[in-house]
């Protein structure tokens, strides 16, 4: 079967950015630079506002899919561009966190609280 969307899971490594809605981090949009794996994943303790912004992430991702554009190329898309009231927006100074793969990326969303109060001790 042809492959029409970037897949949605990985076991290769991925870089994951943050999404930001109004000042607080709702998801995390990743991607894999050696497969055509990315996705959106909302934030834990986000509720409906880290769930709904997926749609938009989805459609932009299967824009960019129709476009022709690699996986980390679609995410780097979004960089730096205004914040949409419902999908946020990725910082134009946001740091990415290179991940083992895609499960690691939802896992980060699960916990990031954990690991945001580990990262800034």
């Amino acid at each position: 079967m042809e492959q029409t969307t970037y897949l949605a899971c990985t076991d290769t490594g991925v870089r994951s950015l943050p999404v930001v809605l109004q000042g607080h981090v709702i998801g995390y949009l990743w991607a894999s630079e050696t497969e055509e794996a990315a996705n959106y994943v909302g934030r834990g303790g986000t509720g409906a506002v880290g769930f709904d912004a997926g749609g938009p992430w989805h459609r932009r991702l299967e824009e960019a899919w129709n476009a022709g554009f690699s996986a980390w190329e679609a995410v780097q898309l979004w960089v730096g561009e205004p914040e949409d009231p419902v999908a946020g927006a990725i910082p134009d100074d946001a740091e990415d966190l290179v991940l083992p793969n895609s499960r690691a990326a939802r896992c980060l969303a699960s916990h990031a609280d954990d690991y945001e109060r580990r990262r800034l001790r």
